[in-house]
């Protein structure tokens, strides 16, 4: 069945809370990165929906969504048409109950941040509370956090902002992606990413920077959604069909900074059957269950995982392998540069192949 992709970036702040940028700058900058739809989450606020926004703009397809919570436990929720729901630092799942009462879906942002004195006077906003559940997802690779946290002086830091600007954050958090599979062993938990994009003016003595334009964060972590069908010309009915799909989890996310991701596809099948599914789907294992992954270019290092772990590596663009048993599996492609070590490149969300 052919698929259609199409690429957009989460977790964006705009003027309407702390960001620097208005939608329409926003828009701008994705339509240049050329981005088929954006997600807005402003903290605590759905100003850009009660301002019109939500729809097509230059093109763009704006969801609008909300980031909850202020001082630890941020819940990005999306799918909401009202405010009003009452944040609670100490009580998230209380913020997540209130979110899927309300029709919308969210997931855990930036769950294993790390504080750096140097940054934001040494504050974090990690997740304490890990007993939650009912949510959809959580955020593996966040790239403002990880580039805050990477740099242990600011020599350093400046250093590398103005050498490679994606260096701090070229690969997700360890522990965020462990965290990840073992929710994942007890039921579907999807991955998200995101650049937290606020496009910070800054200023260190002389030097005046604007930290992250939006420009810059489109062309880095996107999400890829893949439909059975083409987005339809209506945006309200557009924007169902995506919402749909980062609801399920039925996505993957490219460091497109790194190489272009768009064309990847993770799937299970069972042959002699009519039973295939794509990322977020649950099949029944058989003798003749088989995982297929393709990789955008015969420079990726595909690696196949189970459970959290590594069963499965090679450089063919395209990989057909048989399960023997029951288990939770999940792709990760490396992009292999000439020179220099493999870079991570591409994350899907799991498959379950189930007993």
């Amino acid at each position: 069945m052919d698929k259609f992709e199409y690429t957009g970036h989460l977790h964006i702040h705009s003027s309407f809370s702390d960001g620097n940028g208005s939608i329409q700058d926003i828009v701008s900058s994705a339509r240049r990165a050329g981005l088929d739809f954006v997600g807005i989450t402003d903290h605590n606020t759905l100003a850009a929906l009660k301002e019109g926004w939500s729809g097509r703009h230059q093109g763009v397809l704006v969801l609008v969504g909300i980031e909850l919570n202020t001082v630890k436990n941020h819940y990005i929720a999306f799918g909401l048409q009202e405010e009003g729901i009452p944040t609670d630092n100490e009580n998230p799942q209380r913020v997540i109950d209130t979110v899927n009462a309300r029709g919308g879906f969210g997931y855990l942002a930036h769950p294993v941040e790390k504080a750096n004195p140097l940054f934001m006077k040494g504050r974090s906003f990690p997740w304490d509370k890990r007993d939650v559940e009912n949510f959809s997802g959580l955020e593996i690779w966040n790239f403002s956090s990880l580039w805050r946290s990477a740099y242990s002086n600011m020599a350093c830091a400046l250093f590398w902002y103005y050498i490679d600007t994606y260096r701090g954050a070229r690969w997700p958090d360890p522990e965020g992606l462990e965290l990840w599979d073992q929710l994942n062993r007890r039921r579907p938990v999807f991955g998200f990413a995101g650049s937290d994009a606020h496009s910070f003016p800054a200023q260190f003595g002389p030097l005046k920077l604007h930290f992250f334009h939006y420009n810059f964060l489109f062309r880095t972590l996107n999400t890829h959604v893949v439909l059975n069908k083409k987005l339809q010309e209506d945006s309200r009915e557009a924007i169902e069909q995506l919402l749909a799909a980062l609801r399920c989890g039925n996505f993957f996310i490219g460091s497109d900074y790194v190489h272009p991701a768009r064309g990847f596809r993770f799937s299970a099948l069972n042959y002699g059957g009519e039973e295939e599914v794509y990322m977020c789907g649950r099949i029944t294992h058989s003798p003749t269950t088989v995982l297929r992954i393709v990789s955008p270019s015969p420079r990726g290092l595909i690696r196949l995982l189970k459970n959290g772990k590594e069963v499965y590596q090679t450089r063919q663009q395209v990989l057909a392998f048989k399960v023997l048993k029951p288990g939770v599996f999940r792709a990760e492609v490396y992009w292999c540069p000439r020179l220099g070590k493999p870079r991570p490149w591409i994350y899907s969300n799991p498959i379950h192949v189930v007993q």
